[in-house]
């Protein structure tokens, strides 16, 4: 008898993404990997949700928004802290990940301890 992998749920998905506190370099580089949700909506692309740290958190939240919206879908984009240094943008951005991370969490009914940020 052949059994089936029983797809995990959206709160052991997010409990292992959640195992990543910082944003992946890209290929190993100067560029960090920012994940977001969107849509295309007229011919233009709508940002719904993020930035995520991991890939694992945007495609959560892009299949809880697929519920009301068909075409949300993951994007990635990179930010280069070396091409512009500010170190106000990179907390911004860091600061965003945070809420955006623990919005999600509100989402799936799951506590999240959040670090403690300095604004």
């Amino acid at each position: 008898m052949i059994t089936q992998p029983v797809p995990s749920t959206f709160q052991e998905r997010f409990a292992r993404a959640c195992e990543v506190a910082t944003f992946t370099l890209d290929k190993g580089g100067p560029c960090y990997l920012l994940w977001e949700v969107d849509h295309v909506q007229a011919g233009r692309r709508v940002k719904l949700d993020g930035v995520f740290f991991t890939e694992e958190e945007a495609r959560i939240s892009a299949d809880l928004l697929r519920g009301t919206l068909r075409g949300a879908r993951v994007s990635m984009s990179s930010y280069a802290p070396n091409w512009n240094p500010c170190s106000a943008r990179k907390a911004s951005i860091r600061l965003e990940a945070l809420q955006c991370r623990e919005m999600l969490a509100r989402r799936l009914g799951v506590h999240l301890a959040m670090p403690q940020e300095a604004v």
